[in-house]
């Protein structure tokens, strides 16, 4: 005999949808204070206000920790991390990647609101193309003395080192004549921008006199001042500011007393769980500076006591400076909350630098060096 399914009688139809939809009534509160940051906290048996972070790393494989839990290892298409459920205080965030250098933030997570951080990792051994003066008839580099540089890196292109080489039998680089142009025209640019006094008006009073260089990009201006230091100012669209120019100041990082095994200072696991699903959806409301808000957004670049020869944008990135200094050529975050994390791009004595066409050439006085971003870092 064939089986027959009744339907539901009219009555009990009406008491399912009546117990349904007050199920879902009296959840909306709970899902609401859930939310918009709120938690309950069993050891204080009540809600609690929380934030978020949000964490955009550039690197696949790179850890990512929170106080010292790891919450996430980036994918090549999940290179950001968001967090939900943080209580409010100060968080310290590394985030590390094996054979690169390690990126260390404390952050201020404010109740129902996410911060954001931008990380970057710059490789212990970096990656570079020689170019030579001189090469061989069949294009290969030839050094006639020895390279400091390439003690701190690795090159991608085979050279040949001839000590006693004589110059006159090999074959004279088009490319080395070309770019070493690029780094005479640097010396001489602050000579030719210190005139621009229309540009220097716009500057804030305490440096516009003395301003030597200024660059700009995306709304975002570089300048030297006064006693050698760098500036960053932020002079675009206000809706497009981000938040860490006009932060305010926050306590230090202070390991939580509460903190147990699979949860620390307040990130549940089913808080990470469900974070790693989400991504970009953002269920707080991001971070920003309000109109109300008076806020010079002017950023002093740490350079640890030493002269700055050159300075630019690392290529494609509005929050990261290239610093070459006396003791090598670096990458600074323009983000000053608790410090400024600094990572060289190449170590050496005096090497100048310049950024051309989103590339970056390193020069020791001897030999070029084209810091090969695109195939080593990212």
């Amino acid at each position: 005999m064939t089986p027959q399914v009744k339907p539901l009688s009219y009555r009990h139809r009406n008491l399912f949808f009546t117990l349904l939809a007050t199920v879902f009534f009296l959840s909306l509160p709970f899902l609401f204070l859930y939310a918009t940051g709120y938690r309950f906290n069993f050891n204080q048996t009540s809600l609690v206000s929380t934030g978020g972070l949000y964490v955009a790393v550039e690197r696949t494989g790179a850890e990512i920790y929170i106080n010292g839990e790891l919450v996430r290892e980036t994918r090549v298409f999940r290179r950001a991390f968001y967090s939900q459920g943080l209580e409010a205080a100060t968080h310290r965030i590394h985030v590390q990647k094996e054979g690169h250098h390690t990126w260390v933030k404390e952050l201020p997570v404010y109740p129902h609101l996410v911060t954001e951080a931008q990380a970057f990792n710059l490789p212990l051994t970096p990656q570079v193309r020689v170019i030579s003066p001189w090469q061989t008839e069949s294009g290969v580099m030839v050094l006639t003395s020895s390279s400091t540089v390439l003690t701190n890196a690795t090159a991608s292109n085979q050279y040949l080192f001839e000590h006693k080489a004589s110059t006159s039998t090999l074959a004279s680089n088009s490319e080395f004549s070309s770019l070493i142009t690029l780094f005479e025209t640097s010396a001489t640019s602050t000579v030719t921008n210190r005139a621009n006094t229309a540009l220097n008006d716009l500057l804030p009073t305490a440096t516009s006199q003395e301003a030597t260089t200024t660059k700009e990009w995306r709304g975002v201006r570089l300048y030297e001042g006064e006693e050698g230091n760098v500036y960053a100012t932020f002079v675009g669209s206000l809706s497009q500011m981000p938040y860490y120019y006009c932060a305010d100041s926050f306590p230090p990082y202070q390991p939580s007393a509460t903190t147990t095994k699979g949860v620390t200072a307040g990130i549940s696991a089913t808080d990470v769980a469900l974070a790693a699903n989400l991504d970009d959806k953002l269920p707080l409301e991001v971070q920003t500076v309000s109109i109300e808000t008076p806020c010079d957004p002017t950023i002093q670049l740490d350079r640890k006591g030493e002269m700055v020869s050159y300075f630019d944008f690392f290529p494609n990135s509005t929050d990261l400076v290239l610093l070459a200094q006396a003791s090598g050529v670096y990458a600074v975050e323009i983000d000053n909350r608790a410090w400024q994390n600094r990572q060289p791009i190449l170590l050496g004595e005096d090497l100048r630098a310049v950024v051309q066409n989103g590339t970056i050439y390193i020069y020791d006085g001897q030999y070029i060096y084209q810091v090969l971003i695109n195939q080593s870092w990212f």
